[in-house]
């Protein structure tokens, strides 16, 4: 693919899906949450105004982390006079780590998911239960009828299995 008007949706779905790793990324090299937060939106703002010098198919969150980085050192040039403030060279070597957890973590959510589903549909219900609905254990036992002891069990046992899963995953595919 060439670089091209990028105008429209393809480029929103993918500014949009790294808004997650972006702010983890930014979050990890700034102050505060107000500050990560800030230059998010200043991030947000260069890639769209820049849209025509990516090129669809390349590799979008490089791009997007080399902007952000861009942006940090703006805000730190901003902040110079605050004694806080990183070193180029630390910042650098942090943003280099951040972006490979940042995909460290994308492939463990990707297992997470795949694991969810390898799961018993009563393990899945269980923990739906506990951490989408933030059910305690013993509202979990009281709704299903069960004793809390095995509820605890139950939840712990569905824990480990996912353990289980996505270690194997990250070892078939080479990564720890």
């Amino acid at each position: 693919m060439s670089k091209s008007d990028n105008h429209g949706e393809p480029f929103l779905v993918l500014v949009t899906g790294a808004q997650r790793v972006l702010h983890a990324f930014i979050l990890r090299l700034v102050p505060s949450l107000s500050d990560a937060d800030d230059i998010l939106q200043e991030t947000n703002l260069v890639l769209w105004s820049k849209q025509s010098e990516y090129t669809l198919g390349s590799d979008f969150r490089a791009w997007a982390f080399r902007i952000a980085r861009f942006q940090i050192m703006a805000f730190r040039k901003r902040q110079s006079n605050d004694r806080l403030v990183f070193g180029d060279e630390l910042v650098d070597r942090l943003a280099r780590l951040g972006e490979s957890r940042g995909e460290s973590l994308d492939e463990k959510r990707e297992l997470l998911i795949e694991c969810l589903q390898e799961l018993k549909d009563s393990q899945r219900q269980l923990l739906d239960d506990h951490y989408g609905d933030r059910l305690s254990g013993r509202e979990i036992a009281e709704k299903t009828g069960r004793n809390v002891d095995a509820v605890f069990q139950a939840m712990h046992r569905a824990r480990a299995a996912l353990l289980r899963c996505i270690e194997q995953g990250l070892a078939e595919r080479g990564k720890k």
